[in-house]
């Protein structure tokens, strides 16, 4: 399953209403949390909550208003709060360009290294809803986002990297190996076709290994290696399939193990058992990893027509 993307918006007190206006707009896009949302909590600062919140979104907006006045070379501007500036630069910083973005009301004073860059620019009516300006960026932003969200992209924690390895240096040999066999013969019969199946557990909960294991046990697989010039590829089948001249393999990359453990070290862990943050890490590592994969499968000519992504 495909999970939506997390969204943090940041503004001002007096840019709320426009915080809210986003969220609203770009709620079936992504889960959107506005700053207001629960995510400050009790005894903790503010500035320990940011750190490590911003790993846990894949995209930050943040609204800059009108807020304060400030002197620049004698001359009085009207500017953003700066703890909006503060904001985008964590969320820039840690996301990337293409994930963070700033909403700007028409006239405000940004800081300079942020000149000649492109940003959504909106004018502010007394009722948000009319600001034809700022339904217009938006538009442009969720464009943006939709086109991100397809794409695995590279981040702090490993799934892409396992993704990009598990598939060159085994989906795609197996697929190749296959096409060189002049004649695909299995227990005697021969196969007119092969469909390689790539099992993606439903979760992290346990020793994939072990995993893979319970599933081709439970589905009555039997191992068999696919010949090769380098090597074997051990993989499962199911003899049934096989007796109606259809080659069905099938595989769960235990190349994820220690993406849960990695997620803990990464989050600092000191407790037994898997809090919301943690569980939302391995659903989003399990969702990218998934993504990923389906994307270098459709991009290799070999791989398009014989591999599928099922769940277990």
């Amino acid at each position: 399953m495909i999970i939506k993307p997390r969204i943090f918006i940041g503004s001002s007190k007096e840019g709320i209403d426009v915080a809210n206006f986003v969220k609203k707009y770009l709620s079936a896009t992504a889960d959107c949390f506005v700053w207001t949302d629960d995510i400050f909590k009790f005894n903790k600062s503010y500035f320990n909550t940011l750190i490590k919140e911003v790993s846990f979104f894949d995209f930050g907006i943040l609204v800059a208003t009108k807020d304060d006045y400030i002197e620049s070379r004698d001359r009085i501007f009207q500017a953003p709060r700066d703890n909006v500036i503060f904001e985008f630069g964590l969320f820039l910083g840690r996301l990337g360009a293409n994930r963070a973005f700033i909403v700007q009301e028409e006239g405000v004073k940004l800081p300079s290294d942020l000149f000649g860059i492109s940003m959504p620019t909106f004018v502010k009516e007394k009722e948000i809803s009319k600001s034809t300006d700022l339904v217009r960026e938006l538009e442009r932003v969720q464009e943006i986002i939709h086109e991100k969200i397809k794409l695995g992209e590279l981040g702090l924690l490993p799934s892409t990297a396992l993704a990009i390895g598990y598939f060159y240096n085994f989906i795609a040999r197996v697929c190749e190996s296959i096409h060189l066999l002049p004649k695909l013969v299995v227990d005697g019969k021969v196969c007119k076709s092969f469909e390689l199946n790539i099992v993606i557990p439903k979760d992290l909960d346990a020793d994939i290994s072990k995993r893979a294991m319970i599933y081709t046990s439970k589905n009555k697989y039997v191992e068999h290696s696919i010949p090769s010039i380098n090597r074997g590829y051990p993989l499962y089948i199911n003899r049934e399939e096989v007796e109606n001249g259809i080659l069905k393999l099938y595989d769960m990359p235990t190349t994820l193990s220690g993406i849960d453990k990695a997620i803990e070290m990464y989050i600092g862990k000191s407790h037994i058992g898997k809090d919301q943050q943690q569980e939302m890490l391995e659903k989003r590592e399990l969702n990218n990893f998934k993504l990923v994969l389906y994307n270098l499968i459709q991009s290799n000519a070999l791989t398009r027509e014989s591999t599928k992504l099922i769940d277990e």
